[in-house]
């Protein structure tokens, strides 16, 4: 995708309010939340742009951490593996020296070394353990599918950091899957839109063959689904309260139905890790009933 100067205002408007949060120094986890939710939401929809600057912005945000001395190693390293992921959408020479020279800035002004060798401790955990670990720390409540939603998107940045290419792929799945029970159980259009990009950008990522056919069914069926659901909506029944009150669906419905899928894929992932790729969710159900 070109990237062009309209483009490029339009997304600096979009960081606008995050940006002076981010200038003033406070609420430094509100703005890498905000940040992070836009990454998720520029990939769901092959952005590269809005990808770009937002990768850009997580890694200013770390470097700002580590020059004032917080987990200084740790924020140096993922600011710096942040700048470095840019470059897989780059395909301009001088473009990509500008990153570069990101990353010697900040080499200079912390006096570390980028490595990519640097590693935390939970690393030797399975990425079905990792998404499992994310479920836990969400403390899910009833009826609120934030925090895990939170806790898929912060696995997503993680893995780019680690270059963990299973967490990557798996953390977009599982986003994937919130997104389509969503659009399933609150019959929301968008929804199904956004978990069929996030499926893509999985599918992108994929290197495993049998992971790859899973995701093409996903993105099949929620295809299929989303057609299912416009055509329900283009049939009137004469009386538009009806028809207004027949879409309405509590979100508490539709979140509680997403955590109870999220919560049985979870409870497969560690039954057995190495199958991960073949869980079941109502696609593969539904598609083993034709």
């Amino acid at each position: 995708m070109e990237k062009t100067t309209p483009r490029l205002s339009a997304v600096a408007e979009e960081f606008q309010e995050l940006d002076l949060i981010f200038a003033s120094g406070s609420d430094l986890d509100v703005v890498e939340k905000g940040y992070a939710r836009k990454l998720i939401h520029a990939i769901s929809r092959e952005d590269e742009v809005l990808t770009i600057e937002t990768l850009k912005s997580l890694g200013d945000l770390h470097l700002h951490k580590a020059k004032s001395n917080e987990h200084k190693a740790e924020n140096f390293h993922r600011a710096c593996a942040l700048y470095e992921d840019v470059l897989r959408y780059i395909r301009n020479e001088e473009e990509k020296a500008v990153i570069q020279h990101r990353i010697r800035y900040a080499e200079k002004c912390t006096k570390l070394v980028y490595s990519k060798k640097y590693t935390k401790a939970e690393t030797g955990l399975t990425v079905a353990e990792l998404l499992h670990g994310v479920e836990k720390k969400a403390k899910v409540k009833e009826h609120d599918v934030v925090p895990l939603r939170e806790g898929y998107t912060d696995a997503f940045v993680d893995s780019i950091v680690e270059r963990n290419k299973g967490l990557e792929v798996e953390s977009l799945k599982s986003l994937g899957d919130l997104y389509l029970e969503k659009g399933r159980v609150g019959r929301d259009e968008a929804a199904f839109t956004k978990a069929a990009g996030l499926y893509r950008a999985a599918l992108d990522r994929c290197e495993d063959s049998d992971g790859r056919e899973t995701l093409k069914h996903r993105i099949k069926y929620t295809e299929k689904v989303k057609g299912k659901a416009e055509k329900r909506r283009e049939k009137p029944t004469g009386n538009s309260k009806a028809d207004y009150a027949k879409w309405l669906v509590p979100p508490s419905t539709a979140c509680k139905a997403a955590l109870d899928v999220i919560s049985q894929i979870n409870k497969k992932r560690i039954a057995g890790a190495d199958s991960h790729m073949n869980n079941k969710t109502p696609a593969d159900t539904e598609s083993t009933t034709q």
